[in-house]
């Protein structure tokens, strides 16, 4: 057994032993037990219809609260990584080409939205995490695996839901600032006022970026060193723009109207495999999402919650490559543009004994692009899809028991002028869920869930700097299942205040699996697998000592078999995940001085290419930070990666090495 494994398990045998003892000991003999305080957590005081309630569904999830994160000059990938079972690509520093895979998925099989906004596109490519604001986002949901039916899409690796700020009642109002290596800058303002039944919430933010670090290029010759010198990144900078704005009603205490608006702005260069200085590739992307939401609750006399939502989403890319560094069709300056409309229907009814949800959601997506150097015609793209799903979460036995039988039902139609291209399916995907509470403290579940995936635009017909199309492409079908149990308990000792533990195994069987293949110099090509299967197990324990100390430990094992009719690919590893992932972090607090360090490892089974023949390096980082609360004003100082590795998630594309941030915050 590795050493990581025996240590894990040690620590639980620890926990165990002792709290065995912090309970009541009797020897046949009758003992005077202390009081007993009975407590419960807070409600969630921001719930609305539409929002997930954890305790009636049996997914394993967890959830990033924005306290975690305040003030931090990060990323949205910086934020997930630490959580079991992720794992991020990233494509260079702060700022760049960033997605993420839940349980070995990859990013296309990763649904992420905002606010009940999907931001997964036909278009695809999946969904850049660098392009999401932190300053925006009250809290991060990560269900795994099985999909809760609030949300119109399932799929294999599961959802990511981003709940941005919501109006509180009062005036609040901050801005801070932030500086770091590279040249790092960030600057960010928040204001919400809710006086009576009126509300409204703006805030904004500019992030950029030099990303000029340091780095050994090897010029591509791995086994000759004579041409390795230390070269500053070239063409890597960015600058990103981002406004939230939201405006609410209450009606009566049961009905209430929200609008919300976002833009986001980006301009970024990107670098060649070479990091040639010559290179001045670009991709520029503007997006637009707007919502008008209606909740009405309490409805006739079986008391029905309800939310109505339509949406508009559109997002602009202009890529620019027209001196032909980096993409693998000549000169190339294409703009290309996806809009999406959306109505969104959810109905809840809660009885004694259950609750039911009713999900319609109905989008119509246009995609559009456009060869701004006229040598050729492009075909427009659309994707209608119309989904119902329906989920019974039913109580039995005191609550002790909950079974959660559910059913998607996806209508799909895609249209082009190339009638070859054309799609018309229709997907039934069941799923079943079961969660058992013998006690208060101990709970085990299982679940079990159909799903399919169609190709994106992107996989089909993509043609962008470091990734092209296959039109060939199948939908990939598969099944998802999970077991395990979770831990969570106060005790009686001075020392040991809380401490929780979970193990989950999970697995995955696809057909035609549709994974991402990259050449030796970086560019990538989706193909499909003819079978494959995606197995593994999470493992987590967090303790709080001392009323002062946390300790959290995740880690992650999963073994991703190719069982392709290929024969150079059979048996093989799939490409882009690793075997093993590590994260310890320990935190303090002490009154108005909290501080953190920790330490990520993912080794081990992470290969570029299909035949895994171009194995990656292990990754190792370290982190620390320390944040100071003094009257109003939050400082904030990180040092990242500590260890100075430049480690490459894609093939000749570095991670930046030791780097520094410094931040302060004003809140009013």
């Amino acid at each position: 057994m590795k050493q990581q494994n025996i240590i894990l398990f040690l620590i639980i045998a620890f926990i165990f032993a002792n709290t065995a003892n912090g309970f009541a000991q009797t020897d046949g003999k009758p003992v005077t037990l202390d009081a007993v305080v009975v407590t419960a957590e807070k409600a969630d005081a921001d719930f609305q219809t539409g929002d997930v309630d954890t305790e009636q569904i049996s997914g394993f999830s967890s959830v990033i609260k924005r306290e975690e994160f305040e003030g931090k000059m990060e990323d949205l990938s910086e934020i997930i990584e630490k959580e079991a079972g992720v794992q991020i690509h990233q494509s260079g520093g702060l700022g760049s080409f960033s997605t993420v895979s839940l349980r070995g998925s990859s990013s296309e099989q990763v649904v992420i939205y905002m606010d009940g906004v999907p931001l997964n596109e036909a278009s695809g490519g999946g969904v850049n995490l660098s392009n999401i604001s932190l300053s925006d986002i009250a809290s991060l949901e990560i269900y795994r695996g099985i999909t809760p039916v609030n949300f119109g899409k399932s799929s294999v690796g599961g959802v990511i839901n981003i709940k941005t700020l919501r109006a509180e009642k009062g005036l609040h109002a901050s801005a801070g600032g932030g500086y770091g290596s590279f040249n790092a800058r960030s600057l960010s303002a928040f204001v919400n006022h809710k006086p009576d039944k009126w509300d409204y919430l703006i805030s904004a933010d500019y992030l950029d970026a030099d990303n000029d670090f340091e780095f050994l290029n090897d010029n591509g010759t791995e086994l000759n060193p004579l041409d390795d010198r230390w070269e500053d990144r070239n063409n890597a900078e960015f600058d990103q723009k981002n406004i939230l704005g939201k405006l609410g009603y209450d009606f009566t205490k049961h009905v209430r109207a929200d609008f919300h608006y976002q833009w986001f702005s980006k301009n970024q260069g990107l670098p060649n495999w070479r990091n040639s200085e010559k290179v001045d590739t670009s991709l520029d992307t503007e997006r637009n999402i707007s919502t008008l939401k209606l909740t009405a609750n309490d409805l006739g006399s079986h008391h029905l919650n309800t939310s109505t939502r339509f949406s508009f989403f559109r997002e602009e890319e202009i890529y620019d490559d027209r001196g032909n560094y980096i993409g693998l069709s000549g000169d190339q300056h294409n703009k290309y543009i996806t809009t999406r409309y959306e109505a969104n229907f959810f109905l809840e009814w809660l009885t004694e004994f259950n609750s039911v949800s009713l999900l319609l959601d109905e989008q119509h997506e246009i995609y559009e692009s456009e060869n701004m150097l006229g040598k050729e015609k492009t075909d427009d793209k659309s994707r209608d899809t119309f989904s119902i799903g329906l989920q019974d979460s039913v109580f039995l036995f005191q609550d002790k028991l909950m079974l959660t039988p559910g059913i998607r039902c996806m209508f799909l139609k895609d249209d082009s002028e190339d009638d070859e291209t054309s799609r018309d399916e229709t997907y039934f995907m069941p799923q079943f869920g079961l969660r058992y509470r013998p006690m208060q403290w101990l709970t085990f579940k299982t679940n079990v869930a159909k799903y399919v995936r169609e190709p994106s635009f992107f996989e089909l017909f993509g043609d962008r700097g470091f990734f092209y199309g296959n039109e060939d492409l199948k939908a990939e079908k598969g099944i998802n299942f999970d077991a395990g149990a979770e831990i969570t308990r106060k005790t009686s000792h001075d020392w040991l205040k809380r401490f929780s533990l979970n193990l989950v195994y999970f697995r995955s069987d696809v057909d035609d699996l549709i994974t991402r293949i990259y050449t030796t110099q970086g560019y990538g090509r989706s193909e499909n697998v003819s079978s494959s299967c995606i197995q593994g197990i999470e493992a987590g324990i967090k303790l709080d000592f001392f009323d002062i100390f946390r300790l959290i430990a995740n880690a992650t094992w999963q073994d991703t078999e190719n069982e392709s009719e290929k024969k150079d690919a059979d048996g093989k590893k799939l490409p882009g995940r690793f075997e093993e992932s590590y994260l310890t972090r320990l935190e303090a607090k002490y009154k108005a001085l909290k501080l953190h360090t920790e330490y990520i490892v993912e080794k081990d089974g992470y290969y570029y290419d299909t035949p895994n023949l171009l194995k990656a390096e292990d990754k190792e980082e370290i982190n620390a930070g320390i944040s100071w609360l003094f009257k109003s004003f939050l400082l904030t100082f990180e040092a990242k990666n500590l260890g100075d590795d430049h480690y490459e998630d894609f093939n000749g594309y570095p991670l930046p090495g030791r780097s520094y941030f410094v931040s302060i915050k004003y809140n009013y």
